[in-house]
Order: C-alpha cells, then sequence, then structure tokens
C-alpha cells in the first residue's frame, strides 16, 4: 500500500474521500490517465514509481478543491 496525503492505492486501487471522489476526483483520474494532467504529467518524473505520481496529483488537486470549498463557505 502506498499513502500520499489523502490518497491510497492498495493493488492497483485507489482511495480518497468519498466527496471529492465523487465531485471531481474520478474526473481528475480519467484525466491522469488519458495523459492530459499537467500536475500529474510534470511530477511524475519526480515521482519514484507511476502509482506515487498519481497519488501525488490526486493530493495535489484535493487541496485545491478544499480550498475552492473553504472559499465559496467563507464568501456565503
Amino acid at each position: 500500500m502506498k499513502v500520499v496525503g489523502a490518497f491510497s492505492v492498495d493493488k492497483g486501487v485507489l482511495s480518497g474521500p468519498a466527496e471529492y471522489m465523487k465531485e471531481q476526483g474520478r474526473e481528475k483520474l480519467e484525466k491522469v490517465l488519458r495523459g492530459d494532467d499537467l500536475v500529474f504529467n510534470l511530477s511524475l518524473t519526480q515521482s519514484p514509481d507511476i502509482e506515487t505520481g498519481i497519488l501525488v496529483a490526486m493530493q495535489t488537486d484535493y487541496a485545491g478543491y478544499l480550498g475552492r470549498k473553504e472559499l465559496i463557505s467563507w464568501i456565503k
């Protein structure tokens, strides 16, 4: 099992926060797997393996997701 922040991968199965995965995480993962994700593409050369690169990309996107949620809540 590998873990980066709120995300883990075990036996090829990615896990992360349920609300994020439902709202935008699955789309993010699809983008990564298509090779269309800038964060993943840039960080992969810095990662020890592809799984860690995917976890880093997901965690980075999740941090932005939480920040947007907090900002929207603060504005309301």
